[in-house]
């Protein structure tokens, strides 16, 4: 099925987004916008959300993500981005990572003002929990990652490595449930008290859990 041209790109939007924005706001919190907004369409161009099965026939010819489809596509990468891009492959700061839900925000809220869209209630929503969420994301993270390094078991059993959702909390435990790789709940799998502090259930964590003993253990993130 051919691709039909939009009248106005993401590339366009994007732009004029900026563009409305600038003389709104200062001149530190523009360079916070663009710099989102940079990181949104690298993401964008890297994932191609919701058209992944028309990547190879629009880059050969010449196009991209962004210059090829509109601003009705324009929030489809909302839950990847700042669910998994923006507190795992984004290397950046606290501060541009709460950013990074205050923009999207933003720029949903900006989309549906403008009629470009009809109803961003949803991508606003992701945007805002993010804002509040991605800050505490990247410490969890941190500390997870020294956590595994620091006690790696000699040996395991059997290992799942999945897309997690978080369960259940106790201080100190987590249970996870595991998106592709069956339907059980894991747990409960130690960690830090520090990091049942700050994360919350439902947010997601990629890595890999092992049998140890009788119970699980992270051995990856």
């Amino acid at each position: 099925m051919e691709t039909t041209k939009p009248t106005k790109t993401i590339s366009q939007v994007f732009d004029e987004f900026l563009a409305d924005q600038k003389p709104r706001i200062s001149a530190k919190t523009f360079s916070k916008y663009q710099s989102i907004i940079q990181l949104y369409g690298s993401y964008l161009e890297s994932y191609w959300p919701g058209h992944d099965g028309e990547y190879d026939k629009i880059t050969k010819a010449g196009g991209t993500y962004c210059s090829t489809f509109g601003p009705e596509d324009a929030t489809d990468g909302y839950s990847e981005f700042l669910g998994y891009f923006m507190p795992r492959k984004a290397m950046c700061g606290k501060d541009l990572m709460q950013a990074a839900g205050t923009v999207t925000k933003k720029l949903a809220k900006w989309l549906a003002e403008k009629g470009y869209v009809e109803d961003t209630e949803d991508a606003q929503e992701r945007a805002g929990e993010a804002a509040k969420d991605l800050p505490n994301a990247q410490t969890v993270l941190d500390i997870l990652n020294a956590h595994c390094d620091e006690h790696a078991p000699a040996q395991h059993g059997g290992e799942i490595q999945d897309h997690f959702t978080i369960d259940l909390i106790e201080p100190g435990k987590l249970w996870l449930n595991p998106m592709t790789a069956g339907n059980s709940v894991i747990g409960p799998i130690p960690v830090p008290k520090q990091v049942t502090a700050l994360c919350a259930p439902g947010w997601d964590i990629g890595g890999v859990v092992a049998k140890v003993g009788k119970g699980w253990r992270l051995v990856e993130v």
